[in-house]
């Protein structure tokens, strides 16, 4: 009886046969992989809007796999230890992270090894990546004034301390660490390796702190927020303002008559982490991965004024957005990298005289 309804052995492997010839397992893979998903913590707003159109949406398409975004605080270090110590995971993988904290989160062991092979990881500078830590982009301090209340453009930060030849109001940022490396370049120290050079040697502080007492009195605002600086120089309460290039062209494409000097300048990387056994670990390399391809890196600079890590991207950006940009070569050239491992082991020391030095009045 029912034979006609019979599902006999060699049916079996027929039709098994079939779905490896391509029928069958694309469809079972396809729906297993758009079962996933991956939750993502950024910094927020124009992080969120650009890493979306160039990595969450595209990544989503090419793998079926879901990216969840959440806004989480500018240092993550506090969460990555909550979510590791208690096997409690909010988020899978962190982005936006500043090198020096992602120096910190390796030292305490907080962070699972990344997976650096293939071309696009090969294309990443050595400086950019190690085995737990991967920056796609690129920020860097510059010098940034309005063009319309000086003749002459600004070259250099000295610029800020000849108040004869560019008289005008100015702006700090309220932050040991860019107020002394702005001081001894204005001083005549090269930047880079030669500052901290300066600083280990004895009176080293005293020198940086002596530089900005020359200009103290000169300054109008003492910001604390990236945002603030930005504002400061769109409505032109101040003519002169150290800030993240990020900030200076945001002010200049709100029409403001804003520009940027490079030289001296100084870059932080920022990038991606994965908390320790987090149970996603592997799709959150996968993901990482993907963020170091030139075309995606390319993508997030139209909305995004942070450098891409990978050279190659500059092969998919157009020309007016690239000469903005802080790795690209004719701006890269003029600035140094910040030492993450020197200002973590001095963070107490010089945070404790800057904040004496402000109260001296």
């Amino acid at each position: 009886m029912f034979v006609k309804d019979r599902i006999t052995r060699r049916t079996m492997l027929k039709s098994l046969s079939v779905g490896t010839a391509g029928i069958m397992m694309p469809a079972i893979w396809q729906r297993s992989e758009a079962a996933q998903t991956l939750t993502v913590s950024d910094p927020g707003g124009v992080y969120t809007t650009a890493w979306t159109e160039a990595y969450y949406e595209p990544f989503k398409k090419e793998t079926g796999i879901t990216i969840i975004p959440v806004v989480r605080r500018s240092n993550p270090s506090a969460e990555f230890k909550a979510q590791v110590e208690t096997n409690n995971y909010n988020w899978d993988v962190s982005g936006g992270i500043n090198s020096d904290v992602a120096d910190l989160l390796v030292a305490s062991k907080l962070v699972d090894p990344l997976d650096l092979t293939g071309p696009d990881m090969t294309a990443i500078p050595a400086d950019m990546k190690n085995e737990f830590y991967f920056a796609d982009s690129v920020v860097t301090f510059v010098l940034a004034y309005r063009t319309d209340r000086f003749k002459e453009s600004l070259t250099s930060f000295a610029d800020l301390w000849d108040v004869n030849k560019f008289a005008g109001r100015r702006a700090m940022r309220k932050l040991a660490r860019d107020m002394i490396e702005i001081a001894l370049r204005a001083d005549g120290v090269p930047g880079g390796a030669e500052i901290y050079k300066v600083l280990e040697a004895p009176g080293g502080w005293d020198r940086a702190f002596k530089k900005l007492d020359e200009i103290k009195p000169q300054v109008k605002v003492w910001w604390d927020s990236a945002a603030q600086s930005a504002q400061l120089l769109q409505n032109g309460e101040v003519d002169i303002c150290p800030t993240f290039n990020a900030r200076a062209q945001s002010a200049a494409e709100a029409g403001a008559p804003v520009a940027v000097t490079w030289n001296g300048g100084f870059y932080s990387a920022t990038g991606w982490c994965i908390p320790k056994r987090a149970p996603k670990a592997d799709l959150a390399r996968q993901f990482i991965k993907f963020c170091a391809r030139p075309d995606r890196q390319a993508a997030f600079t139209t909305k995004l004024p942070n450098g891409p890590s990978n050279p190659e991207a500059y092969k998919f950006i157009d020309q007016k957005i690239a000469v903005q940009l802080p790795t690209f070569p004719e701006n890269l050239k003029q600035t140094t990298r910040v030492d993450d491992t020197f200002w973590g082991k001095n963070k107490a020391l010089s945070d404790k005289k800057f904040n004496e030095w402000v109260l001296r009045g």
